[in-house]
């Protein structure tokens, strides 16, 4: 379609609405020409023109003096400056933030809209949840063609994305090698650091004189140093919002100085052998990224109390910690992935296990719960009604692959263990169960995905019923 049948069918150009304003077409028509037969100028500036039918306004983007910039031929960048500047107030800093990404960048929309949020650039519609309002920000943009859908993400066209780094270049700035850390703005807010070999870790730290930061993408890896890195950052960079980086096995002990993050990921697989207690201080973090991480929790997890996403690959609990309650802090955390080790169920409740919540984690394929109460509490090894009592409101999602039970004293298995209750059941491995006595191999049997059954160390196990299938 030609430029001029683009720019009319989007800005409705002699439809029943433009006709009831006659001014309109002969305002369009004046517009045409400037837009210097480029389809994209006249997808955006049509689709913008349309949203905001009134005379005075296209009046005003007609006489702009943007218009009067010199120009080559072919440039568009004033059409597009003016779809820009006409944009609503409360999409432009959601679109100049874009120019942090680099070209080609692909968008998920989710995503974007949580990191947004973080940013502070929604604004709360009454009830409606926050991350909506930003999925529906961006679904603005796309109408308005500032993100094109390719292949199921979205890209920004390479001259709106040039557009979006004039309008932010004191805010927004992306590392691509060494020479670049001369020139970031003083006043840098957004940073993207890309995995160049042009530079080292050992450059990294030199960031924390852009105490204005607010963003920090680092793609780059932060290699053995990385907790020492970090610490540096934590130290410096207290106005962090969005933290994202590649790779790490330790987070510092003063991350917790990290007061207004809202938004932390890390993206490569890794194992957290220490997540520090300070971490529990980050009171206003919202989103918490690592499903390619497997990590053990800090029994304070629970007073992350703006949580409302967590996802990680793997996670091990001591349901003992603070009196019996650390089983509490994931009673929301319904985006587990991966698997879940809960351990010392023996010290709780039926109460207080009950809060886990299990049931309600539809991401989780595989579980571990480990009966176990610890000697330092005054009890004995196993309480057999608690024990079983404490089972049986640890009901796993339906959507479970591989149980493990371990130091089990109950003589008999839950109610929930039924072929209806855990149709994915693939592996079911019984450790140190000393209170069951038999196992029905016909109703394990009844579970038609299961392939693998193990038992080890049930020393109480004397037969293993009929196994013929009923």
């Amino acid at each position: 379609m030609a430029p001029s049948g683009n720019f009319s069918n989007y800005a409705c150009l002699g439809s029943e609405d433009s006709s009831n304003h006659p001014d309109l077409e002969r305002i369009g028509e004046s517009i045409l020409p400037k837009l210097k037969g480029s389809p994209l100028a006249a997808i955006t500036l049509g689709r913008m023109l349309k949203a905001i039918p009134e005379v005075s306004r296209w009046n005003s983007i007609l006489e702009s003096e943007l218009w009067a910039w010199k120009q080559k031929e072919t440039d568009i960048l004033p059409a597009l400056r003016l779809s820009y500047i006409y944009l609503p107030f409360y999409l432009k800093p959601c679109f100049a933030f874009c120019a942090l990404y680099p070209k080609d960048y692909k968008f998920e929309k989710a995503k974007l809209a949580e990191i947004w949020v973080a940013e502070g650039f929604v604004e709360p519609q009454g009830g409606v949840p926050i991350q909506d309002v930003g999925c529906q920000y961006f679904e603005d943009l796309v109408a308005q063609s500032f993100f094109q859908e390719v292949n199921g993400g979205y890209v920004i066209h390479d001259l709106l994305h040039d557009m979006a780094q004039m309008v932010s270049k004191h805010d927004c700035f992306i590392l691509r090698n060494k020479s670049d850390f001369d020139k970031v703005p003083q006043n840098v807010r957004h940073l993207y650091v890309l995995p160049s070999s042009d530079f080292d870790e050992s450059n990294l730290p030199s960031l924390c004189k852009y105490t204005k930061l607010r963003t920090l993408i680092c793609k780059k890896s932060l290699g053995r140093n990385a907790c020492i890195v970090m610490g540096r950052w934590c130290t410096e960079l207290l106005h962090m919002r969005v933290m994202s980086y590649a790779f790490t096995d330790m987070l510092p002990d003063n991350i917790g100085n990290w007061k207004n993050l809202r938004y932390l990921e890390i993206s490569r697989p890794c194992y957290l052998k220490k997540i520090p207690s300070t971490f529990c201080w980050l009171y206003n973090m919202q989103i918490f990224y690592a499903k390619k991480c497997q990590m053990e929790m800090p029994g304070d997890f629970g007073k992350l109390i703006s949580l409302q996403k967590f996802e990680s690959n793997g996670l091990t609990l001591d349901s003992a910690n603070k009196g019996g309650n650390g089983v509490r802090s994931i009673k929301n955390l319904n985006q587990i992935r991966g698997y879940l080790v809960i351990n010392n169920l023996g010290a709780l409740s039926k109460d207080q296990a009950a809060e886990a919540e299990l049931k309600n984690k539809e991401y989780l394929d595989r579980l571990t719960l480990n009966m176990h109460m610890p000697r330092v509490l005054g009890y004995p090894l196993s309480h057999t009604i608690q024990n079983r009592e404490v089972l049986e409101v640890l009901q796993p999602p339906i959507s479970l692959k591989f149980l493990v039970l371990e130091n089990y004293g109950g003589s008999s298995l839950p109610s929930w263990f039924q072929p209806q209750n855990l149709p994915s059941l693939e592996s079911l491995t019984f450790v140190r169960c000393d209170g069951l006595n038999s196992i029905n191999l016909n109703e394990i049997l009844a579970f038609l995905s299961l392939t693998d059954l193990t038992i080890e160390w049930c020393k109480n196990i004397s037969s293993l019923e009929d196994a013929s299938r009923k």
